[in-house]
């Protein structure tokens, strides 16, 4: 009888053990995933930087009507591009796409706006591009940890063993 009760604990061990190395690799697998969304908004972020520091400084190195032509070039390149994100997010029924195509249909929209805030406000133009760039680096930023709190949140969630144990009774 005695040893029935040792290998009902070792079984018992052994199955928790199991249940522990479980939860550590869900753990490993959704930092992994937090960190894969955290990055790709930063890289996005990063991108959208450069494109406006490029822009900024074609506005002082490239003649007006060539930088003009420019704008309008670079806006209906965003919008394909835009059309090419919402078509392969429908196809892929991913959300997180689509979004990403929002944003960057926001970047054309802003693109075709430049090209008339450069005609009308020539010597303000810089400062429109630059506080653009700064708005959008709030955007990221905050979009980022917003990101990083739900997902946390959402794995503490599923880590809880209260709603396993509510089932089990």
């Amino acid at each position: 009888m005695k040893e029935n009760h040792k290998e009902d604990i070792k079984e018992n061990i052994n199955i928790l053990e199991q249940q522990i190395n479980n939860k550590k690799e869900t753990q490993q697998i959704l930092t992994k995933e937090i960190n894969k969304k955290l990055f790709e908004n930063i890289i996005i972020a990063i991108i959208a930087m450069i494109y406006f520091y490029l822009i900024n400084l074609g506005s002082s190195n490239i003649e007006t009507n060539v930088f003009i032509v420019d704008l309008k070039v670079f806006s209906v390149a965003l919008i394909i591009f835009t059309i090419i994100l919402f078509e392969y997010s429908y196809k892929k029924d991913d959300g997180n796409i689509c979004i990403h195509g929002l944003e960057v249909l926001v970047l054309s929209i802003i693109t075709l706006f430049f090209v008339y805030g450069y005609i009308l406000y020539f010597d303000q133009f810089n400062i429109m591009v630059a506080t653009t760039a700064f708005v959008f680096a709030i955007y990221y930023l905050v979009k980022c940890i917003i990101l990083y709190v739900k997902m946390r949140k959402n794995y503490l969630k599923n880590l809880n063993d209260i709603n396993e144990i509510i089932k089990k009774k």
